[in-house]
């Protein structure tokens, strides 16, 4: 099931058009949803919050081994990336 989810989001992202010269700046394209899913398919872990920036979702994850890291999805093209990296 989480398969099929995970195929699903990924062919949405896929087919979602690029940010072009026309867009606003501040129009969000990833959901809440979809950044929880890209966040759990590099990082594997508890979801502990989330919270929304202008551009970014910021995503605070429980790893397996016990640490804590803080993971940054941008709300308009998807890109995922620790935060301070």
């Amino acid at each position: 099931m989480i398969g099929i989810r995970i195929m699903l989001l990924s062919i949405t992202l896929l087919l979602t058009p690029l940010v072009g010269a026309t867009t606003p700046v501040n129009k969000v394209l990833v959901s809440k949803e979809q950044a929880v899913a890209l966040v759990q398919q590099q990082y594997q872990g508890k979801i502990m919050k989330l919270r929304t920036d202008k551009r970014y979702y910021r995503i605070r994850v429980l790893q397996r081994d016990g640490r804590v890291i803080t993971v940054l999805v941008d709300n308009q093209t998807g890109q995922v990336h620790k935060d301070g990296n």
